[in-house]
């Protein structure tokens, strides 16, 4: 008789998962011809995950989600072209969700995606005059007299007679420049060679390493030669002075750049402006004015709207937007807020011990439009890159705290002072973007969602706590859902009878109390929009020479004659 019953029971179960599948497709198919095609590919949805096998429900489910892509692909355009550039990004979303193979829907999308940037950062203004002055002076180099920018000729014989002298004396003749040595100069034999089309510049400058020897210019067409040695550049070193504005980056890692980089000696940061004094050889002081500009860059910025939305678990039963039936499309995470789980626990876990994220966009289409659903916060947070935001939602609930102090002053603690310190409960959301070279931007994300359990030991209340620590990485305009922080109220209930129940103590015994349980899931909606990148140039990354004591004029390095080549008849 027991094995009949058990029998018995495992056909009922199954007649029930079958008419639930039937209902189900029916349902899907009564939207389909109402054109309710969001709600079609929900039930469709609901029907193959009960019944995986079901050809029809899988037919039915494809051709829903086309007709799905291209409503919301009609629906994307019309509100596109009135100027609801947030709204026809959703739609465009969707579009591109239901059926990835709708290149009709991607083009729009990365349209609007445009369009929008374009809206959020259309409120920045033209540079100011002292910005353009700073951009126009940091990489000015100090004033001073210069070598003439003249071409030497093709061709520059040396022989086996040349000397230091000799072709200090060669350059100048051709350059129409006038040489003095200094008295501890020695000439000695050198050989150099020079490339064809070279400047007067590089032309001493190879001179200069080759002879180990450097040049000063003193005048307008006049060169100061003088050996190279410690003693000698320590007393012809040139020094200048300048004044280096940090508009955007840390001061401090400013100064540690220079002097790490650059080698850089002589700094004085002044906070109270944002500037450094800088004391070091034309040359650095140059190079250190093109390097500030390099990263001394605004950081990129990044406008997030957040919906914080509470819904019903029924509803999302309803429409099977589980996390246990979420699919493909979405990333389910253990919640880590409780107990570590151990070998018994996870034969009890259920959907409450999951967070889930990235759960499609059409089912958030659906639960928004419930009427169960109630929002409970929508900001637009704007933050730069790599900075902390957070918001907060909610009340703050006054918590009593006794401590013992003592009496009077040295005396035992003995009298009992209570005090109170508020609780923030609500939702708290901390929000770290960093964004990325191709369009997409990475979320850090800090979510607390907190409230009233009733009251525990001596009337004092009790709190409920869920939080999600996680990372996410989005593209432009891409939305994000993050669901699965569930919350479970009782209610109470007491009906009365008519005309008896406002009779004291009789009243009562005609009276029946009544225990209501509901869920509520809190959804949150996260959609990054980038208004500011970071403005980098193909100058800002070229490498460049940095100046070093011991070479000729602290200049750029002098290209080298290609191997094998004749370069200007060197060396004979």
């Amino acid at each position: 008789m027991t094995r009949m019953m058990r029998v018995a029971l495992v056909l009922l179960l199954m007649a029930a998962f079958s008419g639930c599948a039937t209902t189900s497709l029916s349902k899907a198919r009564v939207a389909d011809d109402l054109h309710d095609y969001d709600q079609a590919v929900a039930l469709y949805t609901k029907a193959l995950r009960l019944h995986p096998d079901d050809h029809k429900a899988r037919a039915g489910l494809e051709q829903a989600r086309v007709k799905a892509s291209m409503a919301h692909l009609v629906e994307g355009r019309r509100r596109f072209s009135q100027g609801h550039y947030e709204e026809s990004l959703i739609e465009f979303q969707l579009a591109t969700e239901l059926n990835p193979a709708n290149l009709e829907a991607e083009r729009e999308l990365q349209a609007v995606r445009a369009a929008l940037r374009a809206q959020l950062a259309s409120g920045g203004s033209p540079d100011t005059p002292l910005q353009s002055l700073l951009a126009k002076m940091r990489e000015s180099a100090p004033v001073r007299f210069e070598i003439p920018d003249v071409k030497l000729p093709a061709q520059i014989a040396t022989g086996g007679e040349m000397t230091r002298r000799l072709l200090y004396m060669t350059l100048a003749r051709l350059g129409n420049l006038s040489v003095t040595f200094d008295p501890q100069f020695q000439d000695a034999p050198a050989q150099a060679g020079l490339m064809t089309n070279m400047t007067l510049k590089q032309g001493l400058d190879a001179v200069a390493s080759s002879t180990a020897t450097f040049y000063r210019v003193t005048g307008p067409s006049s060169i100061l030669v003088v050996p190279d040695t410690p003693e000698t550049r320590r007393a012809y070193t040139e020094e200048v002075a300048r004044v280096l504005v940090v508009q955007n980056a840390d001061l401090k890692e400013t100064m540690d750049a220079l002097r790490v980089v650059l080698d850089a000696r002589s700094l004085s940061p002044i906070t109270g402006t944002n500037m450094i004094m800088m004391r070091d050889t034309p040359e650095r002081v140059a190079a250190a004015g093109r390097f500030v500009s390099a990263f001394d860059k605004a950081r990129p910025e990044v406008v997030i709207n957040v919906e914080v939305l509470e819904v019903s678990r029924a509803r999302i039963k309803e429409i099977g937007a589980e996390a246990s039936s979420a699919g493909a499309n979405a990333d389910v995470t253990p919640d880590g807020t409780r107990e570590p789980l151990s070998l018994a626990a996870l034969k009890t876990l259920s959907a409450a011990d999951f967070v889930t994220t990235n759960i499609p966009a059409l089912y958030y289409r659906l639960l928004k439009t419930d009427d169960r659903t109630r929002t409970l916060a929508n900001p637009h947070l704007r933050i730069v890159d790599g900075v902390t935001a957070s918001a907060n939602f909610g009340e703050d609930v006054p918590v009593p705290k006794a401590t013992i102090v003592p009496i009077s002053q040295g005396g035992i603690n003995i009298q009992p002072q209570t005090t109170f310190e508020y609780r923030t409960i609500g939702v708290n959301i901390g929000i770290t973007p960093r964004t990325h070279a191709n369009d997409e931007v990475t979320l850090g994300l800090n979510i607390e969602l907190s409230s009233l359990a009733g009251t525990g030991f001596d009337g004092l209340p009790k709190f409920g706590k869920r939080s999600v620590v996680t990372a996410i990485r989005l593209k432009d305009g891409q939305t994000n859902v993050l669901a699965g922080l569930i919350r479970e109220d009782d209610r109470w209930t007491k009906e009365l009878v008519f005309g008896v129940g406002s009779i004291p103590v009789i009243g009562s015994l005609f009276a029946q109390s009544k225990r209501e349980a509901t869920q509520t899931d809190v959804i949150i909606m996260l959609t990054p929009h980038i208004v500011r990148l970071l403005d980098m140039s193909e100058a800002d990354l070229r490498p460049f020479t940095v100046p070093r004591e011991g070479t000729g004029a602290g200049g750029d390095a002098v290209p080298l004659p290609p191997p094998g080549g004749r370069g200007g008849g060197g060396g004979r």
